[in-house]
């Protein structure tokens, strides 16, 4: 008799246990990306702060992201339309071949995108003094050694 009362007290509490760790579980959830990323404002504002731009550099500077942002969000849109065009590609059951096509413009597209961010950096480089472009390029390097590691 003993030991079942034993056993019915283990499984209670076993199963508070299971119940509680699994709504630390559903509550408590990571994000499904791995964490927080840094979105183009919070990389605009790190590096102005990072440089410690004057009033006048400052105003450049938001010029430039602004630019930046309409240019990057045209380029994204129509990456995201390329990608749209491709997958459909997958339910299509007459053979268009359309595939290659389309990887060779989201590819063209993706380099318009990376072209306009180097061209960006550099007219964000050009706003900048000598000891700013010093720190401006270490910036720059760890950024792109952690882009890296993220691969």
């Amino acid at each position: 008799m003993n030991q079942i009362k034993t056993f019915k007290i283990l499984v209670i509490v076993l199963a508070i246990m299971n119940v509680s760790l699994l709504a630390i579980m559903w509550f408590h959830r990571p994000p499904m990306d791995g964490g927080h990323r840094e979105g183009p404002n919070d990389m605009n504002r790190f590096l102005a702060h990072e440089l410690n731009l004057s009033d006048a550099q400052q105003q450049q500077f938001d010029a430039l992201f602004d630019e930046h942002q309409q240019k990057m969000q045209a380029v994204k849109k129509r990456g995201r339309e390329l990608h749209d065009l491709l997958f459909d590609e997958l339910s299509n059951t007459t053979s268009t071949n359309k595939s290659d096509s389309l990887i060779s413009l989201i590819g063209e597209n993706r380099k318009i995108g990376e072209k306009a961010l180097y061209n960006h950096l550099s007219k964000v480089r050009l706003v900048c003094d000598e000891k700013q472009k010093r720190d401006f390029d270490r910036i720059i390097k760890g950024a792109m050694a952690r882009m890296g590691e993220r691969k």
